[in-house]
This record gives C-alpha cells, sequence and structure tokens, in this order.
C-alpha cells in the first residue's frame, strides 16, 4: 500500500544496513529519497545498490548532517510536494522500521510535527550519554522546556513545514537542534513519540564528533539563550542601581531592588521574546514566562537576602552566587512540567 510519505535518509559512509533499511521501506510503500554526504569512492557500491529503488542525491565534498537534510527537503519540495510529510531517518539501522512507521502513522493522523524520543533503557555509549544530558539540561534553562530525548533523528514533518526549515542555519549536527529549538520558541505544535534506542557495537558506525559536535550542538542552544543571559546582565545592574540611589535608606532595600528591576526586565523579556521569536500561540508563550519569571523572582528574592543580609554580599555578588543556585531546582521544575506534557502526547 502505497504510503502518503517521503522517508529521507542522509547517509555518510554508510553500511549494508542502508540497503536493507531502503530497500524494506520501499517494500513498506514509501518514496525514499537517500542522500549521499559526500561519502567518497570506496562507498559507490553501496550506492549504487540503492540506487534502482530510491531516489539518490550524491555530492561531495561532505557537509554535514544538516545539509544533507536541507538538500533532501529542497529535492522533495521540487519533486514530491503533493505528499502529506516527509520523514527524516538513519539510515545506519539506528531507527527500527516498526517506530518509522509508528511516527507516520500519527503524523498522518494528526497532521502535526512527530519527534522521537528515545527511551534509554539500554547500555548507552559515554559520549552519546554526556551529549544527551548537556543538551537536556541547556534546552530546559534557556528555552523552558524539557524533552527525554531531543538528539534523535526520527521526526516527521508536513511538507508545509519544509520552506520554515529550508531557512533555519546549521550544516551539521546542530541544525536538528535548531530545528526544534525553532518550533519550541515560534509555538509551532508538535507531538513526541516513544521509540526503541538502539546502538549497534557501541554505536561504532555514528560519525558524531564528541567535543567539536557537542560544542556546536550546545552553541545553536545558547543562541536562543543569548536574551535570558542580556535581561539577567540588565537585572543585576538594575538591582544594584536601585538599591544604592533609591533604595538605600529603606529597611527592604535588597528585596524591594530586586523586585523592580526583575518587573522591568520581565516586562522587557516578554517584548523582546515577542518581537524576536513571533511565537505562534503568543499568550501560551507569555504565560509560559510568567510562570516560570515567577519562580525565579521568589528564588532570587531569598537568595539575594541570605546573601546580603547574612553573608555581607554586595547585591551583584549576591546575584551571581544565587543564580546558578536557581538553574537546579529551576530544571527539574521544568523537567517535571515536560514530564507530564509529554506523557499526555505518547
Amino acid at each position: 500500500m502505497q504510503k502518503n510519505a517521503v522517508v529521507l535518509l542522509p547517509s555518510y559512509q554508510p553500511e549494508d544496513t542502508l540497503v536493507v533499511l531502503s530497500k524494506a521501506l520501499v517494500d513498506l510503500g514509501y518514496k525514499v529519497v537517500v542522500v549521499d554526504d559526500g561519502s567518497g569512492e570506496q562507498y559507490k557500491a553501496i550506492f549504487d545498490q540503492v540506487k534502482s529503488y530510491v531516489d539518490l542525491i550524491s555530492y561531495v565534498p561532505n557537509k554535514g548532517k544538516g545539509h544533507a537534510l536541507k538538500t533532501g527537503f529542497k529535492y522533495i519540495l521540487e519533486n514530491y510536494p503533493n505528499y502529506e510529510c516527509v520523514i527524516t531517518a538513519d539510515g545506519d539501522g539506528q531507527h527500527r522500521i516498526m517506530d518509522i512507521n509508528r511516527v507516520y502513522e500519527k503524523a498522518i493522523s494528526t497532521h502535526k510535527t512527530v519527534i522521537g524520543e528515545r527511551h534509554f533503557d539500554v547500555k548507552v555509549p559515554l559520549r552519546s550519554k554526556i551529549g544527551n544530558s548537556l543538551s537536556k539540561f541547556t534546552q530546559a534553562l534557556t528555552t523552558y522546556r524539557y524533552m527525554k530525548d531531543n538528539q534523535c533523528g526520527l521526526r516527521a514533518f508536513p511538507i508545509s513545514l519544509l520552506d520554515r526549515l529550508l531557512k533555519i542555519k546549521g550544516n551539521r549536527y546542530e541544525y536538528e537542534m535548531r530545528v526544534l529549538t525553532h518550533l519550541q520558541m515560534k509555538e509551532i505544535p508538535y507531538l513526541t513519540l516513544s521509540v526503541q534506542t538502539i546502538y549497534e557495537d557501541g554505536n561504532k558506525t555514528s560519525h558524531f564528533r564528541p567535543i567539536r559536535d557537542t560544542i556546536l550542538i550546545q552553541s545553536s542552544i545558547l543562541v536562543c539563550g543569548l536574551i535570558n543571559l542580556f535581561m539577567f546582565a540588565l537585572n543585576v545592574i538594575g538591582a544594584a542601581l536601585l538599591c544604592k540611589f533609591v533604595f538605600n535608606e529603606q529597611l527592604l532595600s535588597y528585596e524591594l531592588s530586586v523586585i523592580v528591576a526583575s518587573f522591568a526586565t520581565f516586562l522587557l523579556h516578554v517584548l523582546t521574546n515577542l518581537i524576536i521569536f513571533r511565537p505562534r500561540y503568543f499568550l501560551k508563550a507569555i504565560v509560559r514566562l510568567i510562570l516560570y519569571e515567577l519562580l525565579i523572582l521568589i528564588s532570587c528574592i531569598l537568595s539575594v537576602t541570605l546573601f546580603c543580609r547574612i553573608c555581607n554580599f554586595e547585591i551583584y555578588a549576591a546575584y551571581l552566587v544565587c543564580y546558578p543556585l536557581i538553574w537546579v531546582p529551576l530544571y527539574y521544575l521544568i523537567k517535571g512540567v515536560g514530564l507530564v506534557y509529554s506523557a499526555q502526547q505518547e
């Protein structure tokens, strides 16, 4: 039975797994597009096997997974615009055909983006474990969203979303994280779906470079968090100035300074988020910001009071100490909310 979806398989220096996977998908009725991301002549025999039944795109040199995905998106838009969705999957056997089918069915039935989330109930290679943990922590604190897994390559996108995805920057592994951050900050609806984790032979076929690619992924998230960092700096400066020049003679000078500075930066924070990210559902974005900023404010008042009145810190020094302390409970709150939300989606 013909499926109303194109499966996109970006591939770099593949093994025979690519042949088995692509043939199985074609037999199930999927249109399959394989992108050879500059694998080289020694892998030509594998790509020659698949090009008789898939659409094969090849180029040199290697340009990265993000570039391969965007090349495939552009090709699909030009050649298969009437299909309902595009499913991205890894060609190295990390995704079961059963899970690709489940993602397809969820996308077709809901007409929404579907993001696979792996359940790490198997032994995970150390390099993957570190990268996943760092990206979840950074993403939660910069976007106020939590996902159990934000690096799974198994995803389904409506065809109508491809034009938007082509405009997102990034050519390597950071591109997939930027796509996810874009969906979150724009309040574009997506669903999550639990999929099985597969790491064959310690994931030796992966071309993920632990240090360089982790830095790229983290930096792509932190770009989004620059607004938060800027607002934090304004908050510190504003509170210090208010404490010294406005509330210096009052009993609650520290607390009043924090409240006034936080309220002013909160309004500016909301305004800049609406202007820069232009979320689809801006009321939802505002409510989310209010809830988390309120928690930060309460924690900040308590912490600044402790460090200023008991430890005799200057107010700006108290801010610098208390904010990292706030990150941990804030992360677990976002995680708790995210787990509840994710459970509702699956």
